[in-house]
């Protein structure tokens, strides 16, 4: 039986085609592409955080006062509107963690991140209240078409 089980595998070696044992040369532009490391990619395909956002109030403030102005103050923004694309991110990010020396490092290579295409609205205030209720309306606020866009790496370390 022993003897029959030799004989059959090496049979199936033999009816093999000698093409499943045949080598193909990679060309140095797919070897380029060959990456032999740890880490993480995070992939984003046109990932959009958009649509319309809304703010109540922003304000900063003195709860006393200043000099003769013995009250409390607040300047601010409220009713604000942002609308179109806040961000938008293509591409792929890349962890990694390295050390060098005594520094272990984590190393986050971005992907393209595009800030806008917004609009923003929004109504300038002084109140004596934190959240703007009342007070005087100095004016209003607009920005129209605001987009840029952040490429690089980041690098988290103690120090």
């Amino acid at each position: 039986m022993k003897k029959i089980s030799i004989l059959a595998i090496a049979a199936l070696f033999v009816m093999l085609p000698v093409v499943s044992f045949a080598k193909t040369a990679i060309s140095d532009s797919d070897l380029e592409t060959v990456v032999a490391e740890a880490g993480v990619n995070i992939s984003f395909n046109n990932l959009t955080v958009g649509g319309t956002v809304g703010l109540s109030v922003a304000s900063w403030g003195d709860s006393d006062g200043f000099g003769s102005y013995t009250n409390a103050g607040f300047a601010g923004i409220n009713a604000v509107t942002i609308t179109g694309n806040l961000t938008t991110l293509s591409g792929t990010a890349n962890l990694d963690i390295g050390t060098s020396g005594s520094t272990t490092s984590v190393g986050i290579i971005m992907p393209t991140v595009t800030l806008g295409t917004m609009n923003a609205a929004a109504t300038l205030k002084l109140s004596t209240a934190k959240d703007l209720s009342g007070g005087n309306v100095l004016g209003l606020l607009g920005i129209a078409g605001f987009s840029t866009q952040m490429t690089g790496a980041l690098g988290v370390y103690a120090h």
